[in-house]
């Protein structure tokens, strides 16, 4: 079971652009303004409010995308431990 708390966890640790498109295609996201959101929290640290405004998307879209990308990171590191 995936908690809080692993995600969380998952949120805290950065990735690198190869990984980045590993979770992209295992999750089937779509190429876009949201993702670029997600890629440049995950990938470059940015905070999401930051990443949000670079992407030129709103603030709230953001945030839900990298809460789905950070939850399915953490189901696929589960599943494997």
């Amino acid at each position: 079971m995936v908690t809080a708390t692993v995600i969380k966890q998952v949120g805290h640790s950065s990735m690198t652009q190869q990984q980045f498109d590993a979770l992209t295609k295992l999750l089937r996201l779509r190429a876009g303004p949201t993702l670029d959101a997600v890629r440049l929290h995950l990938v470059d640290g940015m905070p999401v409010p930051d990443a949000a405004r670079a992407a030129d998307v709103d603030y709230q879209l953001a945030l839900k995308a990298v809460y789905r990308a950070k939850r399915g990171l953490a189901l696929a590191i589960s599943a494997m431990t």
